[in-house]
């Protein structure tokens, strides 16, 4: 028998059955991929982590990967890429090999979906963790949601089905749907529906699952929240991942490569990157100060506004927006007090507005159709980012479909908007920064694959000039910037390669920068740096730490340089968000791992006063 051959598995089967649906939505977190590696590519570190904080995980793989991988036949290199898997998930959760040669560690059955069989495993000393295994066949997924291919699955040698059956794109459809309901989760994970067309292309089937999988949330009718991961991309931006996280990384997927051989795959590690980044700018203030949360669930934008008592009221459902929203909101204020957000529709790529009718009142009915600045390359626009002029007409900025930025304002304060700008840049990376400082001049700031490039208005209400030079390390993620007490502005990010979180920090007033960026340190993690300018003037910054909970470090005085990290703990599915309450205590919001809203608030608006604990919206 050849080394990577079928070895008896050792699984308790029981054929034909379907355990109940969970009686209410709980935190669940499923992962659709197309293939047995590509959730440890790249949904890790966070699929890993989400194992060791014991939130129940489904991941579905929908083909069989069986061109790749160990075996002379489709059907055994299917079965061993499903027994890496199987390996590699078992680690994860800390469960010990007790056989190198079988996956005795796990439980499987058949699953009946959309008339069909998968295959489930179930890890049986943390049932919580759970594998289904569609077997469609590698490279064709594709075409059978794009081009009427109907197809068949792979039998895996050794496996639990015995027969093929038969998918068309409405069954594929149907099947993760059905997988959907029964599993109702909190976080949907998926790949990139819309690869970054400047850099390598992704594989057909990579796409086409993360398309299968908004379908099937469609069909399915469930709220959860999405959160779509980068593929092949990952290679062609600053590694954002720290050594020791790398390390473990690499580990994991050792256990998979067993069964694969395909050493080559380690040049995916690099990173972990989500397609659309949800930013830090979701959390804001109504004119009267008080608090306001949006989230985007299933593409519908919810928001949660804090009340006269200082509690939360429910979730209110905005206006439809004529097709799925990204997971990025962002809000600003009109002159007159109204707030103003803006999103992106991924259905035609066109950027949205929706005001509210009165200053801490109601929402328009309808949003406002924004555009895209471009023809050629619309579908490649990025994230918007807001900024108030000091007449106070609000300013939007997004990437272009080019690799640069272009912007569009208000033409008059609380009126319609102008045609778009090209402010121009190249390799300009999703995620802007935008703030107005003391002298009322909008500054903006992007990431590219080198350092940080930044715009700013030459005068109040004015046009931008760039400047290519400020001073930066290597970013790997959005920038994010805010004000000190005097003034001055400070841009923080998470620096390439390390765990630390970067800043850099502006000499004087409307002047010059420091020439080296500070390290703040941090607690590891991906994503962009949260901040606001908090009580007493000392800026606060949060970040979601390499354990998936909320970490906080604030300056040691006005104008001064940070103090130690602090964890907040939580368990939190995305970067968090800042802002501050009526009172001008800071607010911390997040997404737990059951979808809902969680905000820790400052007992009163001074400095060093203490957070209170984690309340649920």
């Amino acid at each position: 028998m050849r080394a990577f051959g079928i070895l008896a598995a050792v699984v308790a089967i029981t054929l034909g059955t379907t355990p109940p649906a969970r009686a209410v939505p709980g935190d669940l977190y499923l992962q659709v991929v197309a293939h047995e590696d590509d959730d440890l590519l790249f949904m890790n570190p966070d699929i890993d982590q989400t194992i060791r904080t014991g939130t129940d995980t489904v991941t579905v793989f929908v083909t069989a990967g069986q061109i790749t991988g160990a075996g002379d036949t489709d059907e055994i290199r299917a079965r061993n890429r499903q027994r890496g898997i199987q390996d590699a998930y078992a680690r994860m959760a800390g469960v010990p090999d007790l056989d190198p040669n079988a996956q005795e560690e796990w439980t499987g059955d058949l699953l009946a979906v959309a008339g069909r069989q998968a295959e489930r495993y179930v890890l049986t000393e943390r049932p919580e963790v759970a594998l289904l295994f569609l077997n469609l066949r590698d490279g064709r997924l594709g075409a059978v949601r794009d081009s009427g291919v109907t197809d068949t699955t792979v039998i895996p040698a050794g496996g639990l089905v015995t027969r093929s059956f038969s998918y068309d794109r409405a069954g594929v459809t149907a099947a993760l749907a059905d997988v959907l309901r029964l599993y109702r989760p909190s976080l949907v994970r998926a790949q990139d529906p819309l690869p970054d067309a400047r850099y390598q292309p992704d594989h057909g089937d990579h796409v086409a699952a993360a398309r299968f999988t908004d379908d099937a949330v469609r069909a399915w009718g469930g709220r959860p929240v999405q959160v779509n991961y980068r593929d092949y991309n990952n290679v062609d931006v600053p590694g954002n991942l720290s050594p020791g996280t790398l390390d473990r990384k690499s580990s994991v997927f050792d256990n998979y490569l067993r069964y694969d051989g395909n050493t080559g795959l380690r040049a995916l590690l690099v990173g972990m990157n989500v397609r659309w980044p949800r930013g830090t700018g979701w959390a804001g203030r109504d004119a009267d100060g008080r608090a306001r949360l949006f989230v985007v669930r299933a593409g519908v934008a919810v928001t949660y506004t804090q009340n006269a008592a200082g509690g939360w009221d429910g979730a209110v459902a905005l206006p439809a927006a004529g097709g799925p929203l990204a997971p990025s909101i962002v809000v600003g204020r009109n002159a007159d007090g109204r707030s103003e957000i803006v999103a992106r529709r991924l259905s035609d790529h066109h950027l949205l507005g929706l005001h509210q009718t009165t200053p801490n009142g109601g929402w328009a009915g309808a949003w406002t159709d924004l555009g895209n600045p471009n023809t050629s390359g619309a579908d490649q626009v990025g994230q918007p980012v807001l900024a108030a002029n000091t007449d106070g007409r609000l300013q939007l900025f997004v990437k272009n479909g080019g690799g640069g930025v272009s912007t569009r304002f208000q033409t008059t304060p609380n009126g319609p908007w102008g045609d778009w700008v090209d402010l121009f840049g190249t390799d300009v990376q999703d995620g802007l920064a935008a703030i107005t400082g003391p002298q009322g001049r909008i500054e903006l700031f992007a990431a590219t694959r080198q350092k940080i490039l930044h715009w700013f208005q030459a005068s109040p209400n004015g046009s931008f000039a760039r400047n290519d030079n400020l001073p930066s390390a290597v970013p790997a993620g959005p920038p994010t910037a805010a004000l000190s007490q005097d003034g001055r502005i400070e841009v923080l990010y998470r620096g390439a390669g390390t765990e630390h979180v970067v800043a850099s920090v502006q000499r004087e007033v409307n002047g010059g920068w420091y020439s080296t960026p500070v390290v703040l340190g941090g607690h590891g993690g991906v994503g962009s740096v949260a901040t606001v300018t908090g009580p007493g003037g000392r800026i606060v910054a949060v970040e979601r730490n390499a354990g998936t909970g909320v970490s906080l470090t604030t300056q040691r005085g006005p104008n001064a340089g940070y103090g130690e990290w602090v964890d907040l703990g939580g368990v939190v599915a995305d970067v968090p968000a800042l802002t501050l309450d009526a009172r001008g205590a800071v607010v911390v919001a997040s997404i737990g791992t059951d979808g809902a809203l969680y905000v820790r608030t400052q007992g009163e608006p001074t400095p060093d006063s203490p957070f209170g604990p984690w309340v649920r919206l």
